[in-house]
């Protein structure tokens, strides 16, 4: 066989696979909650990353994105308040698509 095909046959490999792998963590946050969600941020590096357009009345959800699946699975985050910091939570993002925001807790499925 040519190396030709070779060459064809592995790029079209990549670009089949290339999408599948490049799948980012994508979830929806409800907010079960009686109080508005104004703000969501995650701890890597180091530091706390505010994310933007957060803004999530009782008993709405909206779907938020990672724009990424590079890097660790459980990263600590932490739901805002009306400048209120909630304590913080950690949960296996390469597993869940739900955030539920309660008045008591946040669960995770």
């Amino acid at each position: 066989m040519s190396s030709r095909f070779f060459t064809f046959f592995g790029l079209f490999s990549a670009l089949i696979i290339t999408p599948a792998l490049a799948e980012s963590y994508k979830f929806t946050m409800h907010n079960d909650s009686k109080y508005a969600i104004t703000g969501f941020e995650t701890y890597e590096d180091g530091k706390w990353s505010k994310w933007t357009g957060v803004d999530i009345a009782p008993g709405e959800a909206i779907g938020m994105d990672w724009k990424s699946s590079a890097g660790d699975c459980n990263v600590p985050f932490r739901i805002i308040y009306k400048d209120i910091e909630t304590e913080q939570y950690t949960v296996d993002w390469c597993k869940i698509s739900h955030i539920r925001v309660h008045d008591d807790k946040v669960t995770a499925d």
